[in-house]
């Protein structure tokens, strides 16, 4: 009996799909939700565009504001980009501003109308922003725009929210930060910069120079796999509040931000930020913004690419197909140095015969992400036997003069 359909001749069945799925790195994108009281009627409420930082009469549209000024801020880092923007409901009062931004994640409205970006305009955020919305915390609690941000970055997986804490010092600033202290999602920068607006020097939201400073640094490298700080901010004048650094001196300002979750800039133009909020000790040690991103992105990259293979005979031949997929993305971004080993497992207890006949398969796959060096310790101590070299270096040079009237003698 004929597996196929019975026929006289031949026929050939074609199938030019490739046998390794691609994983590949997404390219990040930042998105902002912002009102936009004097923007034109074509830029609608809730609803995402994509706008480059060079094109001119798309950001005209925008009108005069914070929205227009945080493109042009992202421009001042020196890159080309498409910005994800959605246009929120505005109104005077900042309490319900704060409101509208936040939106209702069931009505896709504020920041959840990013959650349509993908299907709308074809690009997904990779960082949430929204400056000057995220320095408040009403009521002495977390800032509900970046409380939304937080829960929207899970959907997303590989996203993180870019926010500023508020307050004139650096312990009220850690206090903002520790309101997000069990995220992974969060980023929080102290103080406001100053940049140049108009012929005038103004003071602006370090988080949109922040975001631009790690848009930058992927473009650089072509992935999200490197750190961004410990580099010059390019589009800023300085700092609105002085921040001390002292190399070496962990009671300086720089460090204890650091250590409490909150990015910050120093000597003027450096970006000190290699932590996230996270600092309760259930997540401490995922703090690392760079571990945490690449992490993401390995994860997130194979939701799609995998996919492929869904629907195929569940057998050996497509077992090895996907760990060999898998394997090499991960051989891969060894080789980037963006992780430093990986183990594939097969553990036939998460793949007991009911899950199997199912239509499951379960793959474990181990890796850690190569850090970034963060603290870098000398330990100096005087070294007494140097001077036995010393003296025998002496009296090499000595001996080599040839003069038989000095004498050298050994000890």
């Amino acid at each position: 009996m004929a597996a196929t359909v019975p026929n006289v001749g031949v026929r050939v069945f074609s199938d030019l799909t490739p046998t390794v799925a691609s994983i590949d790195a997404r390219q990040t994108y930042a998105f902002m939700c912002l009102p936009a009281p004097n923007a034109d009627n074509s830029i609608e409420i809730d609803q995402p565009i994509a706008i480059s930082t060079d094109d001119t009469e798309k950001i005209a549209l925008l009108g005069d504001g914070t929205a227009k000024d945080a493109i042009a801020q992202i421009a001042a880092e020196g890159i080309v980009t498409d910005v994800i923007f959605s246009r929120c409901e505005y109104d005077a009062d900042e309490d319900t501003q704060l409101g509208h931004i936040a939106g209702s994640a069931a009505n896709k409205t504020g920041i959840w109308a990013g959650l349509e970006a993908l299907s709308e305009i074809g690009l997904e955020p990779g960082l949430v922003l929204s400056p000057g919305f995220t320095h408040q915390r009403p009521g002495d609690a977390a800032n509900p725009v970046l409380v939304a941000a937080d829960a929207f970055c899970d959907r997303i997986i590989d996203c993180m929210a870019v926010g500023d804490a508020g307050g004139a010092d650096r312990e009220t600033a850690a206090i903002a930060a520790s309101d997000f202290a069990t995220s992974l999602n969060v980023m929080m920068g102290w103080p406001n910069v100053r940049i140049w607006k108009d012929g005038a020097d103004v003071v602006a939201p370090m988080s949109t120079s922040w975001a631009a400073a790690i848009l930058r640094r992927d473009a650089e490298v072509g992935n999200p796999y490197k750190a961004a700080w410990n580099r010059s901010l390019k589009g800023i004048r300085g700092v609105a509040t002085r921040v001390s650094h002292r190399d070496g001196d962990p009671t300086s300002d720089s460090n204890y931000l650091a250590q409490a979750g909150v990015g910050t800039v120093i000597e003027n133009k450096l970006l000190w930020a290699p932590f996230s909020t996270a600092t309760d000790p259930t997540v401490r040690d995922y703090r690392s913004i760079k571990r945490i991103r690449t992490r993401r992105s390995i994860e997130k990259s194979f939701l799609r690419a995998m996919r492929k293979y869904n629907a195929d005979d569940l057998g050996p031949h497509l077992a090895v197909l996907i760990y060999q997929t898998i394997s090499e993305a991960c051989a891969e971004r060894r080789a980037l140095g963006a992780i430093i080993d990986y183990d594939l497992i097969w553990d036939r207890a998460l793949n007991p015969n009911t899950l199997l006949r199912d239509g499951g398969l379960r793959v474990k796959l181990r890796f850690e992400e190569t850090p970034e060096l963060v603290d870098l310790g000398i330990y100096t101590e005087p070294q007494p036997e140097a001077f036995d070299v010393l003296a025998e270096n002496i009296a090499a040079a000595l001996e080599a003069l040839g003069d038989p009237n000095i004498r050298v003698i050994a000890s």
